[in-house]
Order: C-alpha cells, then sequence, then structure tokens
C-alpha cells in the first residue's frame, strides 16, 4: 500500500494527514504554533516554528507506516504573506501573513502609480493592503533590508524549501499576492515596477503538481522521512479546499461555511466584476480559475449569538445533557421564513464580499415590542445567508447555478443547510469529510505529481455526498423578496459607524 502525506498549515497550526492512495485518512495530527499581534494591524509568525510543526507531525504519522511507502508530500498553505529571504536563503524578519494590513501608505501607493481597476485587471484581485506585494514593499520601506532582499516566499513555499532546497510559489499562491498576472500566469513587470520590487525577488512559478524536489538528508534527519521523498509544490488554502471539495469540472461550485464563509466555482477564464465585488485564485494547473467570494463573519456571527444570547438554551442543554445547537434549532424552527420582519446585517468583523467595507457594522432591524427571541435566533441565521445570496447572484451573472457542495463546521447544522438552500436557490450537498477539504486537495496534488491519480477526479475516492437539502419553492420565493431588502438596509447604513 502506497500512501500521500498532506500538510495544512493554517494560521494556529500544522494539520497533517496521512492518506492511502485508495482514499482511507489513516489518522490526522495537528501540532500549533504561535501567532504574534502588534499594533496597527501587524500580524507576525516565526516560520522555524512552521518547520518545527512540521518536523513534529511528519514524525508522529512516518511512524505508523513504512515511510518508505509515502509516494509523495505536499502543502497547502494561508496564503498573501511575506517570508523574506537574504542570499543564502536565511530569514531576513518574522513572516508577516495574510491577516496583516498594515501596509495601507503601500495599497495607496500602487493605486496612485498603477490604478486599482488596473491592478484588478492584471491580477483578478482587489488592491488591498493583505496582499503580498504591499508587504514586501512595507518591509523594504521599514526595515532596512539594505539590498538584502532576494527572495520573497508564502508559507508553504518556505517549508517546501526547508525539504528540498526548491525555491518557488505555485499559480494558484502566486494568485494572492497581487502581483501576478492572472491573464498570463507570469508576474507582472509593471506592477512590481510600480511597487519598486525586483523581479529577480519573486519565486519561480510551478505547476501545484510540480515536483519540488527530494527530502534532503538534512530533512530526512528532521522529519523521519527518507531521503528522496518526492515532495510537490503544493497550492494556497484557497485553491486546495476547491480541490479538496471534488470541484473539476466548470460550472461546480462550492461554499465552506466555518467562522468566515466562502463560495467559489471553478471556471475557464476569470471573473472580472465590474464592481470588484469578488475575486479571482488560479487553479492547481495553468488555465483553471476559481473566482471567490469571501465573507468575514458566518459561523463567527453563530457564535457570537450563541454566546451573548443563548445563555436560557446552553442551560437547558446542560441539564438535559444536550446539545446547545438542538435547543437553537428547536427554537429556529418555531419561526416562519423572514423572522417575522426581523433582519440581521452579519457585519461584525466588517465584511469583504461583496461590499470590501472595513467600517461596517452588525445591526438588527425591524425589531419591536412583539418581536421574539425565537425571531432573533432566525434572523441572525437567516442574515449570514442573505450575505452569501448577495455572492452567488454576483456568479450568476454569469454561470447559472443548480447546486452547492458544502464543507466547514456550519454545514453539520442541517436547520441551516436547508435555509441556504431555500436562500440561495441551490441544491446543498452536503460531504462526508466536512472538515478536511485543504488536506484532501494537498493529497490530491501530491497524488497527481507522483502519478498515482491521472487527474483531481481521483478525489472521488475520498469523499461522497451523504446529505442533500433541496430547495422549498415557497420558502424560495419569500427569501427573493427579502433579498433587496437586506442589500438596501446595508446601502442605508453604509457610512453610519465611519
Amino acid at each position: 500500500m502506497q500512501y500521500l502525506l498532506a500538510h495544512d498549515l493554517g494560521t494556529s497550526g500544522d494539520k497533517a494527514s496521512l492518506f492511502t492512495v485508495d482514499g482511507t485518512l489513516v489518522k490526522s495530527v495537528v501540532a500549533s504554533y504561535p501567532c504574534s499581534y502588534g499594533s496597527g494591524n501587524c500580524v507576525e509568525q516565526n516560520p522555524e516554528a512552521w518547520y518545527a510543526a512540521v518536523c513534529r507531525t511528519t514524525q508522529s504519522l512516518a511512524s505508523l507506516v513504512d515511510p518508505a511507502r509515502i509516494a509523495g508530500v505536499s502543502f497547502s498553505g494561508h496564503m498573501m504573506g511575506a517570508v523574506l529571504l537574504d542570499g543564502s536563503g536565511a530569514l531576513l524578519r518574522p513572516a508577516i501573513i495574510w491577516a496583516d494590513q498594515r501596509a495601507v501608505s503601500e495599497q495607496a501607493l500602487l493605486s496612485q502609480r498603477v490604478g486599482d481597476r488596473r491592478l484588478y485587471e492584471i491580477t483578478g484581485n482587489r488592491n488591498n493592503p493583505t496582499n503580498s506585494i504591499c508587504k514586501i514593499m512595507w518591509s523594504m520601506a521599514h526595515d532596512g533590508l539594505d539590498g538584502r532582499l532576494a527572495k520573497a516566499l508564502n508559507c508553504k513555499d518556505y517549508l517546501v524549501y526547508r525539504l528540498t532546497g526548491y525555491l518557488g510559489t505555485d499559480y494558484s499562491d502566486a494568485s494572492g499576492t497581487g502581483a501576478f498576472d492572472l491573464n498570463t500566469f507570469t508576474w507582472s513587470q509593471e506592477i512590481l515596477e510600480a511597487a519598486g520590487v525586483p523581479m529577480s525577488v519573486m519565486p519561480e512559478l510551478p505547476a501545484s503538481t510540480d515536483l519540488a524536489g527530494q527530502i534532503t538528508a538534512q530533512a530526512a534527519r528532521d522529519t523521519g522521512l527518507p531521503e528522496g521523498t518526492p515532495v510537490f509544490c503544493g497550492c494556497g488554502d484557497g485553491t486546495a479546499a476547491s480541490v479538496g471539495t471534488g470541484i473539476s469540472k466548470v460550472g461546480q461550485a462550492y461554499m465552506c461555511l466555518g467562522t468566515s464563509a466562502w463560495i467559489s466555482y471553478l471556471d475557464d477564464a476569470p471573473l472580472l466584476d465590474p464592481q470588484q465585488r469578488t475575486f479571482n485564485l488560479a487553479g492547481i494547473a495553468k488555465g483553471l480559475y476559481y473566482p471567490i467570494g469571501t465573507m468575514q463573519a458566518a459561523g463567527a456571527s453563530y457564535n457570537w449569538m450563541r454566546d451573548q444570547l443563548c445563555q436560557r438554551e446552553a442551560a437547558e442543554a446542560k441539564a438535559k445533557d444536550g446539545s446547545v445547537y438542538d435547543e437553537i434549532n428547536r427554537q429556529i424552527a418555531q419561526v416562519p421564513p423572514g423572522a417575522n420582519g426581523v433582519l440581521f446585517l452579519p457585519y461584525l468583523m466588517g465584511e469583504r464580499s461583496p461590499w470590501w467595507d472595513a467600517q461596517a457594522k452588525g445591526a438588527f432591524l425591524g425589531l419591536g415590542p412583539e418581536s421574539t427571541h425565537s425571531e432573533i435566533l432566525r434572523a441572525v441565521m437567516e442574515g449570514v445567508c442573505m450575505n452569501l445570496g448577495l455572492i452567488l447572484e454576483v456568479f450568476r451573472e454569469k454561470r447559472d447555478f443548480t447546486a452547492l457542495r458544502i464543507i466547514g463546521g456550519g454545514a453539520k447544522e442541517p436547520v441551516w443547510r436547508q435555509m441556504l438552500a431555500d436562500v440561495l436557490r441551490v441544491r446543498v450537498e452536503k460531504l462526508s469529510l466536512l472538515e478536511e477539504g485543504c488536506s484532501l486537495g494537498a493529497a490530491i496534488v501530491a497524488g497527481i505529481g507522483a502519478g498515482v491519480f491521472s487527474d483531481s477526479t481521483a478525489i472521488d475516492k475520498f469523499l461522497h455526498v451523504d446529505g442533500v437539502s433541496e430547495p422549498d419553492a415557497e420558502r424560495t420565493e419569500q427569501y427573493a423578496r427579502l433579498l433587496p431588502r437586506f442589500q438596501d438596509a446595508y446601502e442605508r447604513l453604509k457610512g453610519f459607524y465611519g
């Protein structure tokens, strides 16, 4: 039996998963690492902590099988970072990770020199201080690098480098940098010149499934893997999740309902929205694209509701030795669609798609003396669904969708899945593995690279649809009338909290 080793490098830790090539998950292990927060929206991590975590998790999984039977190793990693190396490959500073937003002046400089519309046309992404190129610019201006900067990598790329010595980043991670030409799958000379970043600083651009190299002698001692084990380039976590949900045909779509949430689909061309409401990630090979729309507080809104509004439900669940979620669902089931006029804007952390408004705030509207606790709870969940509905409507301007696969912790709740089916007007398909999307994507990449799989349809060995929620015609009609009201509520309140 052959195996595939996949690492999912998240913000809080490395989740390593060992799969058999016939689709069985042998085991997953997690090793955490810290995150450093500073003033001015600064968020950093030590890449050496990433490497230590990868070594620990790899040693643990490699001990379970004959490590010589591991056909390939690959990675999924958080995107839009800046790992800066000197000419000898040594770290120049801690990694500036995706959540860091300090590079506001650099964003403004690119706006001035290139223009936001032009940047969107080139990259398929909004000009944003979270983009890697802005972070590189900031570091060059503030860290006294004095020409020592030789290479800028993303999170997973640094791990590939430590294991193999190879310096590159795949198309998907490159598409999150703000300097990648999504039309040509090359670095944009125009943007790099405007940013003042030499082309030589940007790494090579392989496909996700390309061989990066083999485990070196030092990496073999660190990880417990045999020297010479193949390591493949891997992909950014957004693309990995798409591959890991089985999205393999143009027009297929999925949704992740976690703390944040997003909707994405596979296309053969980027979606350039005139209003820049959504953005695009490159796929694992040239010519593949994932238009994507992300919202900030999906599960986060639900968790806020649970913690702040559902103490009674929590107490009742504890008394019954039951689940607080079952108690919440029971409350919500008592209320008709539309929550009898109560509306919730789920903007507890600002919002990305479709508004891109960092100043947006959450709000309840339509409250009266007759409003009930149950109506308020239902309104919170409906608000999340409504915002996702606005995102899907952007995509519907180009393609029609009848089905949407769903992953993430929120997918466990049948009440929420049915609400999404009704609001989004699609069949919602729950997958058998809800929280393994990035790991599965990395495993498929390794399998294709190693020649074990011919293409990404091999994902069918790993997961299947095990629950379906069909939209109800009457409820769908009710929500179709409510969606414009939801949109109007945000637009009327826009700027109120600024």
